[in-house]
């Protein structure tokens, strides 16, 4: 009882904090959260991207499932020691657990040892070697150990009556060592980090099941009551994003794949979490006994530095490896909404876009009169409402503006007019999606120019809509439906491979055999799943054995360094543009396929900076038809 007391002690008030953090909705859609919650949280699918510690991991946490039913026989034989315990139904199916449990305690015992041997002699660099892990480790070995001597006694009683004596006390060393060890372990629970044990199955439940990996909420900024934008201390989060704290297992799989840290950025997903979660627990209590007259301390500057979120490019590929489903970018902006909105705190060469965004709606300052001066020459029709066509072809700022981005619009108008597409454009109507302006954190400029876009788009009656910039895809299939703006966004490359296969677009039919490695935009990719379109794509312009994968491809594709804002931001230390062209370059390509105009700017600049553009190229999907 003293234990059980202990351990609700320490576990009240995190719930409680919880409770009085900001709302969000997280029950949405139920069949799809049951099946990550069946298939990562309990398949741990998420765990095999690392085998021998996924399966280390998966073992341990199937054998805590297993044998939790075995806990339960050891407390019931404590409070109820003449009572007989049968399986319901018959013996058959108690003598199946028996043999099942029996397995599990070997297998995790396995699982234990490795663990050890990983903290103790190999030490992965991801890890947090601390002593707690291996403390948690040895009072589960501690636990399978009892079970064995328990089962061992119990043996010996049957089989060898004249030593009854010395079995029975085995009998009782063995049953309280499993028993003082489990409350020993409950007691640590909810003071460790391994309080994930109890809030990872809730956490991958509650998690982001939108396609997008973004998942920003939208500030109402007409609420009076509201005295601060965004984030600036720690009970500003939602509810769902301190369980994200309490959930991080510190296992370090975020850190591998992190282009920011890999790139020397001050910025580590997994210290992140941390310190968040340290900072969450140490102001519990004040903020529990006071909470109108305690001014806890800011987050940015005291715990987290505005280098940190700065770093960030938003690319997801923290949240793809996190096993438990933490998710890092909405908190990311919003600490930034917190800096920009509140505090008006912000990188210096962000003031100049910010203008340029709301005056100009482009990042670059640009007149908003030459936004369709790229298209004069390509007899490209104007979108008239009266008389509209099946789709608008939604160009972007960097289509409109960048000279290199100019010719990726051009090479998308050609093959569109190619296949007969019945397109037209808006020309100086349209604007910026506001994309990079919510990304940094700026949510009431995003929330001006959505707003904007929305209206026209409302009164023009567009409801097909074709895009070649993945930002621009995410925020108008994903975020504008928030503004009244519910359209059909379909990506160049996912209606030109659909083209190719309905034989409407003709192509060279495999006659190049350059070779061309693919390179995976994050906001197609991580954040929209959609890898296949651009492969389709090649399969139908390039010698089947000449396109090429890197290892980082897909869902582990590496960052250009553009994401989030960044493409507007100076870059210190090793370039992530710079890291991803030499992981390209292990293929030898002549050719790096990608379908996002900012990808194409980077890397393309990165080929400059090691002299290389001379010999290798940057394609978008479309000029590669």
């Amino acid at each position: 009882m003293i234990f059980t007391v202990v351990f609700l002690w320490a576990l009240l008030p995190k719930i409680r904090i919880m409770t009085l953090a900001a709302k969000e909705n997280r029950v949405d859609q139920l069949i799809r959260r049951l099946w990550n919650t069946f298939v990562i949280a309990l398949g741990q699918s998420k765990m095999y991207k690392d085998r021998p510690a996924g399966w280390m991991h998966a073992l341990i946490f199937w054998g805590f499932l297993i044998l939790l039913f075995r806990a339960l026989q050891f407390f019931y034989m404590g409070l109820f020691p003449h009572a007989i315990i049968e399986f319901p139904g018959s013996d058959a199916i108690g003598s199946v657990y028996t043999w099942i449990k029996n397995v599990v305690v070997i297998l995790v015992t396995l699982a234990c040892i490795y663990g050890l041997y990983r903290r103790l002699v190999t030490k992965p660099k991801r890890l947090n070697l601390s002593v707690e892990g291996v403390v948690i480790l040895a009072l589960i070995l501690l636990i399978m150990a009892s079970d064995i001597g328990y089962e061992g006694a119990k043996y010996g009683i049957a089989e060898f009556p004249e030593r009854k004596a010395h079995f029975e006390i085995g009998l009782i060393v063995n049953y309280w060592t499993h028993i003082l060890s489990i409350l020993v372990f409950l007691v640590i629970l909810p003071r460790s980090k391994h309080f994930h044990i109890i809030t990872s199955i809730p956490n991958v439940f509650l998690g982001n099941v939108t396609q997008t990996g973004n998942q920003l909420s939208r500030i109402d900024f007409e609420d009076e009551s509201k005295k601060t934008f965004g984030v600036t201390r720690i009970e500003e989060f939602s509810w769902k994003k301190l369980l994200d704290l309490h959930t991080c297992t510190e296992c370090g799989r975020c850190d591998v794949f992190c282009p920011a840290l890999n790139s020397d950025k001050p910025l580590s997903p997994k210290q992140f979490t941390i310190d968040l979660r340290d900072h969450l627990n140490s102001q519990t209590p004040a903020l529990l006994s006071n909470k109108e007259a305690h001014e806890p301390a800011g987050i940015m500057g005291n715990v987290i530095q505005d280098a940190t979120v700065w770093a960030c490019t938003t690319c997801g590929a923290c949240e793809e490896e996190c096993p438990v489903m933490i998710e890092y970018v909405n908190k990311m902006v919003d600490l930034r909404r917190g800096l920009v909105l509140t505090e008006d705190r912000y990188p210096k060469e962000l003031g100049e876009a910010f203008k340029s965004l709301e005056t100009h709606s482009n990042p670059w300052g640009f007149p908003g009169t030459q936004r369709e001066a790229w298209a004069q020459e390509l007899v490209v029709k104007q979108w008239d409402k009266n008389n509209p066509t099946e789709y608008l072809y939604f160009v972007g700022c960097n289509g409109s503006f960048d000279n290199r981005g100019k010719k990726v619009s051009e090479s998308v108008v050609k093959a569109l007019q190619k296949a007969g597409v019945d397109f037209s454009i808006l020309g100086n109507r349209e604007g910026c999606t506001g994309d990079p302006a919510r990304r940094l954190g700026n949510e009431y400029l995003f929330d001006m120019l959505a707003s904007k876009n929305a209206e026209t788009f409302k009164e023009q009656g567009v409801i097909k809509v074709i895009v070649h910039c993945p930002h621009c895809f995410n925020s108008l299939k994903h975020e504008y439906p928030e503004f009244g703006s519910k359209l059909e966004v379909i990506h160049h490359s996912e209606l030109l491979a659909r083209l190719i296969k309905e034989n409407k677009l003709p192509t060279t039919g495999g006659a190049t055999d350059e070779t061309v490695v693919v390179h995976d935009s994050c906001y197609m990719g991580r954040h929209n799943k959609v890898y296949e379109a651009p492969r389709d794509i090649l399969k139908s312009t390039t010698a089947p054995d000449s396109v090429k994968e890197v290892e980082t491809s897909r869902e582990r594709g590496t960052c250009c360094g553009a994401g989030g804002g960044r493409f507007l931001l100076e870059e210190s230390g090793t370039r992530i543009s710079h890291m991803r062209v030499d992981e390209l370059m292990q293929t030898n390509p002549d050719t790096i396929a990608v379908s996002c105009p900012y990808c194409v700017l980077m890397l393309e600049d990165a080929l400059k900076s090691k002299n290389l553009a001379d010999t290798v190229k940057v394609k978008d999907i479309s000029e590669m038809i």
